[in-house]
C-alpha cells in the first residue's frame, strides 16, 4: 500500500512537471567550438529522463551477467538447490543403512547440483572408503569452515596406517586453531602415549588437569603409571637410581600403587636393604593389600621355619586385619605351620561376613585334608567354591578383560592407564 501510494505521488509529480514545462517552454543553447545545440527544455527533459534509464538499464545487465549462472532464472536455480538438497537426504540415509555406494552415488549427484557447496563433500568424506578420502579432504581444507573436519579425518586416517609422527604434526596444527579443545587435547594426549614420549605426555596431562578436563585424581593415577613405565624402561637400561627415583614418584601421585610398590620392594631388596623393603611393604599393605605385596613379605626372611613366618605375618596383617587378603595370606602361613584353629579362626569373619571368594573355600578344603584327613568335607567346600564369587585380578577397566599381570597399557584394547585390581566384572562384548 505504502508503495502504491508513492508510485501514484511520482505520477502525480511527473504530470504536474510536464505541465509546467509545457506552460513554460523555454529554450536550451549549448556551443562548443563550432558546434551549436538548441533544445527546448521539454525535448532536453526528456533526453535526461532517458538516459538515467538507460544508465540504470545498463547497471542491472551488468549485475546480471556477474551472477554465477547468468542465462538461468533463480526459479531455476532454486529448483536445482531444491534437487541438491534431496540427493543429500538421500545420500545420508543411504549411509545410515551402510550402503556406502548409494551414498557416494548421491553425494556426486548432489555435488553436481549445489555446485560449489561443501555439504556434498561432507558426506562423500564418511561415506567413501579411507583409500579414496584424499581428494575430498584435500578439497576440504580449502576453506577455513571445513579444515576442521579434514584435519580430523586425516588425524584418523595416519593414526590407522600407523604414523605416529604425522597424526602429532596434524593434532599441533588442530591445537593452533582451537587451542581450548578437549577432544584435541586429549587426542594429543593419546598420541603422546602410543610414541612413549613420557615427559611430553606428562606435560600434556598437567595441561589437561589445568583446564579442567579431566579430574585431579584421574591425573595423579596416569601420572603414577607414567612414572611407573619410565621406571621399569630406566632399570631395563641399567638405570638403577633413575628407576627408583621414578618408583618413588609414582608412590608419591599414588601411594596405593601395586605396581610400582612391588618394582621399589624388589629394587630394595636386590641391594639388600630389608630395612626400606619392609617398611614399603607395611605402609603399601595399609592402602592396598595384594598378594604379590603379600608373596614379598614372605620372601623378606627365606630361612625362618613355619612357626616363626606365622608370627611375623600375624603382626603384619594387622596393619589390615579385615582385607580380604590378610586373611587369606594369615590362614595360609598358619595352615604352613600346622596352626589349625589359627587358620579356622583368620577365615570364619570372610564367611560371616559373606564375602567369601574361591580362594576362601580352596583354604577350607586344605584344612580339612591336612587336620582331620576329611575328603567328603572338603569336597564339599570345593563345590562352594565353584559357586562363589571370583577372587579379585587386574581388569582393564575399558574392556573388562582380565590380565595375568598389570601393564600400563591394555593388550586387549590398548586403552593407558585401564587395568586395575579389583573384583571381576563381566566382559563387553
Amino acid at each position: 500500500m505504502i508503495r502504491l501510494s508513492l508510485y501514484i505521488t511520482l505520477a502525480i509529480l511527473l504530470a504536474v512537471g510536464a505541465v509546467w514545462l509545457a506552460e513554460h517552454p523555454g529554450n536550451l543553447h549549448i556551443t562548443w567550438q563550432d558546434w551549436e545545440i538548441r533544445l527546448s527544455m521539454a525535448v532536453f527533459s526528456a533526453l535526461a529522463l532517458g538516459y538515467t534509464l538507460a544508465c540504470w538499464a545498463l547497471f542491472k545487465l551488468y549485475r546480471w551477467f556477474r551472477t554465477d549462472n547468468p542465462l538461468k532464472s533463480p526459479k531455476r536455480l532454486e529448483s536445482r538447490r531444491q534437487k541438491g538438497l534431496r540427493e543429500m537426504d538421500l545420500g545420508w540415509s543411504a549411509l545410515a543403512v551402510e550402503d556406502t555406494a548409494a551414498a557416494i552415488k548421491h553425494a556426486k549427484k548432489a555435488q553436481s547440483l549445489l555446485n560449489g557447496d561443501r555439504a556434498p563433500l561432507r558426506l562423500l568424506l564418511a561415506a567413501s572408503p579411507d583409500k579414496d578420502r584424499s581428494d575430498v579432504i584435500k578439497a576440504l581444507r580449502q576453506t577455513p569452515e571445513s579444515r576442521m573436519l579434514a584435519l580430523v579425518s586425516e588425524v584418523k586416517q595416519a593414526r590407522i596406517e600407523n604414523r605416529l609422527k604425522d597424526a602429532q604434526a596434524l593434532l599441533d596444527e588442530m591445537l593452533e586453531i582451537s587451542p581450548k579443545n578437549p577432544w584435541i587435547a586429549r587426542q594429543r594426549f593419546a598420541l603422546l602415549i602410543d610414541r612413549e614420549q613420557w615427559a611430553d605426555a606428562r606435560a600434556s596431562l598437567t595441561a589437561l588437569a589445568k583446564t579442567k578436563l579431566i579430574e585431579a585424581q584421574t591425573q595423579k593415577h596416569l601420572t603414577a603409571v607414567i612414572c611407573y613405565r619410565q621406571a621399569v624402561e630406566a632399570d631395563l637400561a641399567g638405570q638403577k637410581t633413575q628407576a627408583r627415583d621414578l618408583a618413588k614418584e609414582a608412590l608419591k601421585q599414588e601411594p596405593g600403587f601395586i605396581p610400582a610398590a612391588a618394582f621399589l620392594v624388589r629394587h630394595h631388596l636386590a641391594h639388600d636393604d630389608k630395612s626400606a623393603a619392609r617398611k614399603l611393604l607395611e605402609n603399601t599393605w595399609k592402602i592396598a593389600p595384594h598378594p604379590d605385596l603379600g608373596q614379598l613379605f614372605l620372601e623378606l626372611e627365606p630361612m625362618e621355619n613355619p612357626s616363626e613366618r606365622f608370627r611375623r605375618v600375624q603382626k603384619f596383617t594387622q596393619l589390615n586385619p579385615n582385607a580380604l587378603h590378610s586373611r587369606h595370606l594369615l590362614a595360609q602361613t598358619a595352615l604352613a605351620a600346622q596352626h589349625w584353629q589359627e587358620a579356622k579362626q583368620a577365615l570364619d569373619p570372610i564367611i560371616q561376613n559373606q564375602t567369601a571368594t574361591r580362594a576362601t573355600y580352596h583354604l577350607l578344603a586344605q584344612l580339612e585334608r591336612q587336620q582331620r584327613q576329611d575328603d567328603a568335607a572338603a569336597e564339599v567346600y570345593l563345590a562352594k567354591a565353584g559357586t562363589a564369587p571370583a577372587d579379585p585380578i587386574w581388569q582393564c577397566q575399558a574392556c573388562h578383560r582380565p590380565q595375568a599381570t598389570f601393564a600400563a597399557s591394555c593388550p586387549d584394547c590398548g586403552k593407558f592407564g585401564k587395568i586395575e585390581w579389583g573384583s571381576q566384572k563381566a566382559q563387553r562384548a
